[in-house]
């Protein structure tokens, strides 16, 4: 089958992406409202809005690749934003929300299984990894652009935080460790015996990433420092994502 053959992309949004849209919208309201216990509501608001970007992440992916010559994508679902398409235990749901608990980092999640063999070049390859941190990238800006327009304080902070999470995405996923969307970027212009040595390191590299920001001194502040200072050009207030963090951990107050 050639490209031209190929089924059209489905655009359509999945019931479980407009449920979860839904749910970030109600919380938001209930954030904004005050509800209590603020904390509570406003760590499920925060969790609920990464994963449904974590999906916008992943979209990314799944289109470019579309777009390469991969039609298998179709089939997938990875077109719907199906949070459960993108879903993998460890890496989309344990590892992210203990890194976003305890340390405040918005960890590389999701997962969507693209054929590279059938991209039609190199260069669609490298741009199918490109494409996720620029879906990243793409929802930070619009929050950093809405966050004058929002009235209530509670929220914005909370968005704050969320704009400072997507931004340690972005940092951590152009990170040329194997296994995340930096490596991948470079993996099609390796030599075959370079990658084919790499693919053991590329199934557990998330984990030894984990273990170097968590376990060794001075990693997370690199990208904090990373991340504050691409929220900062964006005008999102460092005093905004410190109110909102301090909000979220409402276990630590």
């Amino acid at each position: 089958m050639t490209l031209i053959d190929a089924p059209a992309p489905r655009f359509s949004i999945s019931p479980n992406a407009l449920i979860l849209l839904a749910v970030c919208v109600g919380l938001g309201w209930a954030v904004a409202s005050g509800i209590p216990p603020v904390g509570v509501i406003t760590f499920a608001f925060v969790a609920a809005a990464w994963v449904f970007s974590v999906g916008i992440h992943e979209f990314g992916h799944a289109l470019t690749a579309y777009k390469a010559g991969d039609t298998t994508i179709v089939e997938k679902g990875y077109l719907t934003l199906d949070p459960l398409k993108y879903s993998d235990l460890a890496t989309t749901i344990v590892i992210p929300l203990v890194a976003l608990a305890l340390g405040g980092i918005g960890f590389p999640g999701g997962a969507v299984y693209l054929r590279e063999d059938l991209m039609r070049s190199r260069g669609w390859r490298s741009l199918a990894s490109l494409a996720g941190p620029l879906g990243t990238l793409v929802v930070l800006i619009a929050i950093a652009a809405a966050l004058p327009f929002v009235a209530s304080p509670p929220l914005r902070h909370a968005l704050a935080l969320l704009a400072f999470l997507q931004a340690t995405a972005f940092v951590l996923n152009l990170l040329p460790v194997p296994g995340l969307d930096g490596y991948g970027v470079l993996r099609p212009f390796l030599p075959d015996g370079v990658r084919a040595k790499m693919i053991k390191i590329e199934r557990i590299g998330v984990l030894l990433l984990f273990a170097l920001i968590f376990f060794v001194p001075g990693v997370s502040d690199l990208i904090f420092k990373a991340a504050l200072t691409i929220t900062d050009l964006l005008g999102v207030p460092r005093a905004a994502i410190g109110d909102g963090w301090r909000t979220f951990r409402f276990w630590g107050s």
